[in-house]
Formats: structure tokens, sequence, C-alpha cells
């Protein structure tokens, strides 16, 4: 038994019952003194050993002068370790030449023998064990059962040196002297408008932990060498380049050709060629298209694939206007040929009327169903071939929400856009709307919207559409003017239903709040106000009367018919009164005769 304890190559210890916490300051310590004060004194120390909480931060002050900084809060973790005493020769400061038997001489790095020793570096320390080896002791001080690290961030410093108020808070209120924060007062003037103190707020930042970005090459871009042999970077896969024309409505010449930095025909992929080959030969047939109609006529997913880039070199696209979205032959100008009329082009924005289906319940765009056009599967999208038809009855096509004149197969719709045959005199316009109705009248394309629109919700819903209910929405005219006004496109509510209401009500909205009736009712009511300033007399009395008539018929008949209502129910009132009050004295004199 003793020879195996003798034979033991490490001592036991006996660790004294010293409570001992670790903190893990977070600068080079070079003065502890100074290092006490940024953990807030000695009273900083003594809350920390003796915490209301085991997991209490302690507080640093990186700035202990300035009362007002804000303190970085440390991370308190429990541990398991051992702080170690050990003792080493103490070095004289003399030193030779390791291996020889020379004698020792003052280092003169270490300057006057009489100063207090330098503090050591780790290294230092390190190298004085190994040159100590055997002479050194070790005595364990205590247990560390919790360390303190800091690993946030600290707080955006504000200088307030220069603020007269933070200066004087500072004076007063800080030290916790009664006698003199019964000195601080407040500024109670108003109206300071230079040199105003801007007082910060007690912190800027919420966050004291860093944010882990995880910055990474984008796996997609690659390193390559360009034509000058220079190494760059690509995105293997950023789009390709789609070179079409997309034009104003009002642009004053159309493209005649492709842009000059299409490439060639002759250089491109041979299924593109052939794509290109098969819509020249479709705007042969016909001058406009729209993009769904071509792709219903493309034979091979490949081709369907292939027309985006295909269209650069056949047409280009209108971006706003009656022929929006639609394909147009290069030099065709729709707007100076009435046939074209048929191209011109309608888009609805149908969207889920249910609460729970739209974002804010009043249809927002971002919706947790998905959108029509996303119902439909890349093989059924592949194998259509009248989608961009609209026949008026189930199944309604969800592979796009934009018809062209001429795709619309619903005989209820074509006898808006063709009432008879031939067309009745005054039915197209003598001048092109480039803006909205394109050849047709505001009332035409009013109605075929509305009812179309109608249609939809009714298939998109679940329903069919029946013609009757658009009777009477038919037999609306087909132009309104802000002279003429919109007293032919009200419905007797006596026999109109809530849904034929609704529908005139729409047609009136899409006439008044097309751009060009805008314009034209602003000019008149600037010239009807014109009229009225420089009017004089009698003359100017009936001037007056004149042009109140015409602002009453600009269109603001809901607005005119409450008016009205109001002014009945006042008469009726007052009518009521008079009839009282001369009841009143009939019986009056009948008393005063008995």
């Amino acid at each position: 038994m003793a020879d195996s304890q003798s034979s033991r190559t490490a001592p036991f210890y006996t660790i004294p019952s010293r409570p001992i916490l670790c903190i893990e300051h977070p600068a080079i310590i070079k003065n502890v003194d100074k290092a006490i004060d940024t953990l807030q004194g000695s009273a900083g120390i003594a809350k920390a050993l003796n915490p209301p909480k085991a997991d209490t931060p302690v507080n640093l002050l990186l700035r202990p002068e300035d009362a007002m900084s804000r303190p970085v809060q440390s991370i308190s973790t429990p541990s398991n370790n051992i702080l170690l005493k050990v003792t080493v020769p103490k070095r004289t400061g003399r030193k030779r030449k390791r291996g020889t038997d020379e004698p020792f001489v003052d280092d003169p790095a270490r300057g006057n023998p009489g100063n207090a020793p330098p503090r050591y570096t780790a290294r230092e320390l390190l190298r004085t064990l190994q040159d100590n080896e055997g002479k050194y002791q070790v005595a364990p001080v205590g247990l560390v059962e919790r360390t303190h690290i800091f690993r946030g961030m600290p707080d955006f410093v504000f200088s307030t040196t220069n603020s007269p108020f933070i200066n004087r808070f500072r004076d007063t209120i800080l030290p916790f002297d009664y006698r003199k924060m019964k000195e601080f007062d407040l500024d109670m003037s108003k109206g300071a408008t230079s040199n105003v103190d801007l007082i910060p707020p007690p912190s800027f930042s919420h966050g004291d932990l860093p944010f882990n970005y995880l910055y990474r090459q984008n796996p997609t871009v690659r390193q390559t060498l360009d034509t000058s042999g220079n190494i760059t970077t690509v995105n293997t896969q950023q789009a390709a380049k789609i070179l079409t024309h997309l034009v104003p409505y009002d642009i004053e010449t159309v493209p005649s050709r492709p842009r000059d930095n299409c490439p060639a025909i002759e250089t491109l992929d041979p299924v593109l060629r052939d794509t290109i080959t098969l819509v020249k030969s479709l705007f042969d047939a016909r001058p406009a298209w729209s993009r769904r109609a071509l792709r219903n006529q493309l034979q091979t997913l490949e081709q369907r694939y292939a027309l985006r880039h295909a269209i650069p070199h056949v047409g280009y696209i209108f971006r706003s206007g009656p022929w929006r979205d639609a394909i147009l032959r290069f030099g065709h100008d729709p707007r100076t040929d009435p046939a074209s009329r048929m191209y011109q082009t309608t888009m609805f924005r149908i969207l889920p009327r249910e609460a729970e289906t739209a974002r804010d319940g009043a249809g927002g765009r971002r919706h947790t169903l998905p959108r029509p056009n996303e119902l439909i599967t890349p093989e059924a999208a592949a194998t259509s071939t009248g989608s961009h038809l609209f026949t008026g009855t189930p199944p309604l096509p969800l592979d796009g929400r934009m018809w062209m004149f001429c795709d619309i197969m619903d005989p209820l719709l074509t006898s808006i856009l063709a009432p008879s045959d031939p067309l009745p005199e005054g039915f197209l316009r003598e001048k092109c709307d480039i803006i909205v109705d394109g050849w047709f009248g505001n009332g035409t394309t009013a109605k075929l919207k509305a009812i179309m629109r109608h249609k939809i919700i009714t298939m998109y819903e679940g329903g069919t559409p029946n013609d009757a209910d658009y009777v009477r929405i038919l037999a609306l005219p087909d132009y309104a003017t802000p002279e003429t006004g919109m007293g032919e496109f009200w419905l007797d509510p006596a026999g109109a239903s809530a849904k034929e209401m609704a529908l005139a009500t729409e047609i009136r909205s899409t006439i008044k709040g097309a751009p060009t009736w805008k314009e034209t009712a602003g000019g008149k009511k600037a010239v009807s106000k014109k009229a009225k300033d420089g009017a004089g007399g009698e003359e100017g009395g009936n001037e007056e009367e004149e042009s109140a008539v015409e602002d009453e018929s600009e269109g603001e008949e809901e607005a005119i018919e409450q008016q009205e209502i109001m002014e009945a129910a006042v008469e009726a009132v007052d009518r009521a009164v008079k009839r009282r009050e001369a009841e009143r004295a009939d019986e009056s004199d009948g008393d005063t005769s008995d």
C-alpha cells in the first residue's frame, strides 16, 4: 500500500472552500484599479460575488467616467474550474548564453533593475516554467463555480459634452444630492427654432448580439475568361434578355423591323428558327395575335418555350392602350385601320372575394390560394389549343386573363361588337381613341367589359351565366359624352334587378373613369367657369343659369339625384309644418266663434 502510494507521479491537493468568481474582461488589463472601475467598482464586485440570482449578469462600463453611458452585460454561465497558484523562482533579470559557463550579466532590455518588473506575457511565463522544471510550486486557491463572459456588442455612443441640458442634468441630478437637485430646472420657453438641444435616447441599439449573415459565394456565379482574356464572373442562371419592341399607345410610328441588336436568324437554335418561321406564317393570316393564341397554334412544347424568343423577330407589343399586350406584325398600325378594331384586347383582374382567401379581406394582391393561372399544370398548358377563345360557357380557361375581341365567341358579346351587318351608321368612331376605347364607342366597350367580367366571375365561382340577366344592359347606348350626360345609362329601379343596377353602375364608372372623359369634362368646366367670371349685367345672369344647367349634365347624376331627394324631403317637411299650423289656426278660430 505504501509502495503504491509512493509510486504515484502526481500528488493530491486539497481545494479550499473559498468561493471564487471568474470574470473574463474583454479588455487588456494594464491597470487593475481602472479595470475594477469598469465593473462599477467595489459595489459592482460585491454584487457579482453575492448576486440576487445565480444568473444575474455583471455590468461592464467601457467609459466609467460617463454616468450616462450604457453598460455591456455579461453572460453568467456555470463552470467547474480550479484556480491554481503557481510559484516559480523570481527572475533576477540577469542572463547568460544558454549552454555556457559565462557569468550572468544584466539585461539592458529590461531597463533599471531597481524598478518593478513588468507584467509577463504568456510566452514568458511558459518559458519560466520550462527553465525551472521541478523548482516551481503549485497550490490550489479555490473552486470556480461561475464564469462571466462578455459576448455582446457595446451600444453606439453619442457625445453629450456640448449639450447644455445633459451637462446640467449630470451636475445636478446624477450626484443624488438633494441641494443640487433643487437647482435643476427646465427651460419652459417656446419658439426655439435654432441651436435646439437634441437629447439622445437611453439606447440606440436594441440588440447586442451580432447577426451571422452567412456570407457565401452565389453558387450560380462562375469565373470565366472574357474575349480579352480577363477573368470575369458570369451568372449561369441569368435569364436571357428579350429584345421585344414594347411601345406606348401614343408612339408616332410603329416599329417596322426587329431591333438592331437582335441576333441573325441564321445563328439561332434550329427549334427557334422553326418557331420564327411558323409564327411568321401565322402573321400572314392576320396582323395581330395574343400570346396565348400564338402558343395554342404551336405543336410542340419546345416551340412554346421558344415563343418568347421568337416574338422580337416577327412583331412588336403595345404596353398600353386599346391593343395592350397584343402582338402586332411589324409595320402594321391598328390606330389607322378600323378593321383592326377586332384585335383590341381586354384584360381582367379576378381576385377571390372571400375574406379568408385574401391577405386583408379586401382583395389584396397576395392570397393564400393560388391564382387562376397557377391552377393550370404545364402538361395541361402544353396540350391546350382553344384556351384563348372565350365562349361564355363553362369551363373557364384559367391560363390567362387577356382576350382579343376577335377571340370572343360568346354570341351575346359578339352582338355588342357587331350589332348588325353592315354596322349601323356612326357605330364606329371616325377617329381612333388611342387611350382606352380604340375604334368603338365608350358605351360599347364599357358594356362588353362589364358583362364579360360578370360572366367570368360567375364561372370562376362555379356557376353558369344567364344571358337573360343582361337584356336591359344591352339596350344602353354605345356613346356618352360630358355634353349629353349619362341620363340614358340609368335603369328604372322598379323594373331592374339588383344585378342589372350594379352592372349599370359599373358601366357608368368605367365611362367616367376614362382619361378622355375626364379631359373633356375638365375642359368644359374650365370654359364654364371662365364664362361665369367674364359675364356681367342681365346677360351675365342668363349665362350663369345656362352654365349651371350644363354643369349638371356632366355625368354627376348620382349627386344631383341625392340633392333632389334631400330638397324634396325638406319641402315635404315644410308642407307638413304649414299644414299643421293651418289646422291649429282653424281650431283656434272655431273656439273663438263658439
